[in-house]
């Protein structure tokens, strides 16, 4: 759907546009020659460079991009400055929901009666114009552009709305913010309906547009885009609960006879279809204030008998107060007093955290990543030299993965922390993935990782493979990661053990009765994860459960016991340990909210992947990977008893490339000068 041309004017001027396919590698740089009005798509496909350039990338969808932010195909080219440069992808094309297009349907036949009027009117004014001269052309352009407004909108929602998909398509996230433009006098809601963008939960009566990065004022959907120029905004949502609970208060007091003596005043009828959520309209807070008034003169009028029944309290008074003193028969010293107050209501050592624990969590946070590619965000971590562990379902959509190598290009980008950037820095990783599992182990258990190798050698933070840990039954954890494909966030939580599942369970459905079949059609739609949530649910014991705000985009995240304790020198020294990978959960769209929430979540064992990855090294004969984790395995005690298991695993085999491998494992464990300790180590395990 898209607005009326905004001009009629032949006045040649030129565009400048960088062409980018994407996955298949096409660039081209030109410029195009505007001599008839027009949106800007239909311009660029005047030119035949473009129109050949989008034929080699047929089917797929066009996304323009400009100084401002992501503009609609339908923009008015007559608002693009001189000497901007578009920058144009291409993406995959995708369905857009049915309800959002009914709308778009709906809004498009209202447009195109207008349009007729306007083309009507565009063809008088035309008339006009070609009697005049050349120099008034100019000015009725500049005039045209100056009867516009354009204005920019954040593509993530802000407060009340961060887990809500605002944007018809996921995949244009990446391209925020968004550029709008609108006529003058137009509101705001509508247009946002033209742009035809966003879905229809940026359209609910609460919504509201929240200044950033000022944060000094929002903007209700009805107001006119006038004001807006220039101005860049997130989708939020008014806070009205608190509100609405007050005015019902205020209803429910004012209906139970509490008013004034000699008041005959009825209680208003409210009509329900004239209340408005949009926000704070003037009439709405008009009728507040009569009520905080009203309120104000009200009267206070005693219970009646309600003598009687203070006489009654006073009576039993005595009683309960010698009750009370007779649980405590002994009278207690001043001195016994102030011990107990102590005991009871001192602090408590307990109640610190030691500095050196959080220095040593924010270390490990630096090692964190966010993995991207074109159809998809994640999470994942350094795990040794220059290699990134991550989840393997973050490349099983069709033609992200063919064989072992990625078809589209994929980066890593670290201290993806503050809002500013500062110290971000990004990196592609290798074409060839070093190692993917997705599914079930040869040992029946779940596995679902991928690692890859960054493209350049530089010194990174620290790997996380030194800290590996086994995974604790019960106690606290934190998980870090990009939800949402945003800033590093981290979340405190507690291990749900394998005998408590199913209460949590039960806990998250009695809590959200009005969900149930939501959260079941999610859940039972695809019997894979059906059989897995009952496995999961029986005690499956091999993945590690806990209840998590982290959904999409987490996935990936290292799992952080904080609370491993080791005695040096009799002092108990407590660090962190990486236990596991955030996986995934069983999530669904909460019905009243249409947040994204989810009944239980899970992560796998980092042991469970380790075992996996280094049979896999073995099998692929990639010996270089293998030697460096040899290599930091033999400062861990947990990775060393892995190399040793990995030793007696081979060693049955005979096959003689495995002799091959064996030998050099060998001469790399001698280095480290721990060979008798490993040859102890594989007697006892024997």
């Amino acid at each position: 759907m898209k607005m009326p041309e905004p001009h009629n004017n032949k006045e040649e001027h030129y565009h400048l546009f960088s062409f980018s396919s994407g996955d298949t590698a096409l660039k081209y740089n030109g410029e195009i020659t505007c001599t008839e009005p027009g949106n800007i798509l239909e311009v660029l496909k005047r030119n035949e460079i473009f129109r050949e350039l989008m034929d080699k990338v047929e089917g797929r969808e066009v996304v323009i991009v400009n100084q401002k932010g992501a503009i609609v195909e339908h923009f008015p080219c007559c608002l693009i400055k001189k000497d901007e440069t578009l920058v144009i992808y291409t993406l995959p094309k995708t369905e857009t929901p049915a309800i959002d297009g009914k709308r778009e349907l709906e809004q498009g036949k209202e447009v195109e009666q207008g349009k007729e009027v306007e083309q009507g009117k565009e063809v008088e004014q035309g008339k006009e114009v070609e009697q005049g001269k050349e120099v008034e052309q100019g000015k009725e352009l500049e005039q045209q552009k100056s009867t516009f407004v354009t204005f920019c909108v954040e593509a993530k929602g802000g407060k009340y709305m961060t887990g809500k998909e605002i944007l018809k398509k996921k995949k244009h996230k990446k391209y925020s913010p968004l550029c709008i433009y609108a006529k003058h006098g137009d509101t705001v809601k509508s247009a946002l309906e033209s742009d035809g963008r966003f879905s229809d939960i940026v359209f609910e009566k609460t919504c509201i547009l929240h200044e950033v990065p000022q944060n000094r004022t929002h903007i209700v959907m009805s107001t006119v885009v006038n004001s807006a120029k220039d101005r860049k905004f997130q989708i939020a949502k008014m806070e009205q609960t608190r509100k609405k609970a007050s005015a019902t208060t205020k209803s429910n007091i004012s209906d139970t006879g509490f008013k004034s003596e000699g008041d005959t005043t009825q209680p208003s009828q409210s009509n329900p279809n004239s209340t408005s959520e949009e926000g704070p309209s003037v009439e709405n807070m008009t009728q507040e204030r009569q009520e905080i008034q009203a309120n104000k003169k009200q009267k206070y009028i005693p219970m009646p008998d309600s003598r009687e029944i203070l006489q009654i309290l006073h009576n039993q008074f005595k009683g309960l107060l010698d009750h009370m003193k007779s649980r405590y028969p002994q009278e207690k010293s001043e001195s016994e007093v102030i011990e107990l107050m102590r005991e009871e209501f001192g602090k408590k050592s307990e109640g610190f955290t030691e500095v050196y624990r959080l220095t040593e969590l924010a270390e490990v946070t630096t090692s964190v990543c966010k993995v991207e590619h074109e159809l998809i965000e994640g999470t994942g971590f350094l795990l040794f030299d220059n290699f990134i562990l991550t989840n393997g379902h973050l490349f099983k959509d069709e033609g992200v993965l063919v064989g072992k190598t990625l078809s589209l290009p994929t980066t890593v980008t670290f201290n993806f922390d503050t809002p500013h950037g500062s110290g971000q820095w990004k990196v592609n990783v290798k074409p060839e993935v070093v190692a993917l599992q997705y599914g079930v182990d040869r040992w029946k258990r779940q596995v679902d990782y991928a690692i890859l190798e960054m493209e350049i050698d530089e010194k990174f933070p620290p790997g996380l493979l030194q800290k590996y840990g086994p995974v604790p039954q019960t106690g606290g954890i934190y998980i870090v990661g990009h939800p949402d494909g945003g800033f590093k966030k981290m979340d405190y939580t507690t291990i749900i053990e394998v005998e408590q599942r199913n209460a949590a369970g039960s806990k998250h459905l009695g809590e959200n009765q009005s969900s149930i079949l939501l959260i079941k059609e999610s859940i039972g739609g695809n019997e894979l994860d059906k059989e897995f949530y009952e496995q999961i649910m029986q005690g499956k014991p091999d993945v590690l459960t806990y209840n998590t705000f982290c959904f999409n985009g987490a996935s990936g995240s290292p799992v952080i016991n904080p609370s491993h304790c080791q005695v040096i020198n009799g002092i108990p020294v407590y660090g962190c340990q990486v236990i596991a990978m955030h996986t995934g959960g069983f999530s669904y769209k909460c019905k009243e909210t249409h947040e994204t929430q989810s009944v239980i979540e899970y992560a796998i064992p980092l042991r469970t992947i380790l075992e996996n990855v280094l049979v896999y090294l073995v099998e692929t004969k990639n010996v270089q990977t293998l030697l460096k984790f040899t290599d930091v395995a033999m400062e861990n005690p947990h990775l060393f008893e892995l190399i040793a298991r990995l030793i007696i695993h081979m060693v049955p085999t005979g096959k003689p490339e495995y002799t091959d491998i064996s030998k050099r494992i060998w001469d790399t464990i001698s280095q480290s000068g721990k060979r008798d300790e490993m040859l102890q180590l594989i007697c006892k395990l024997n």
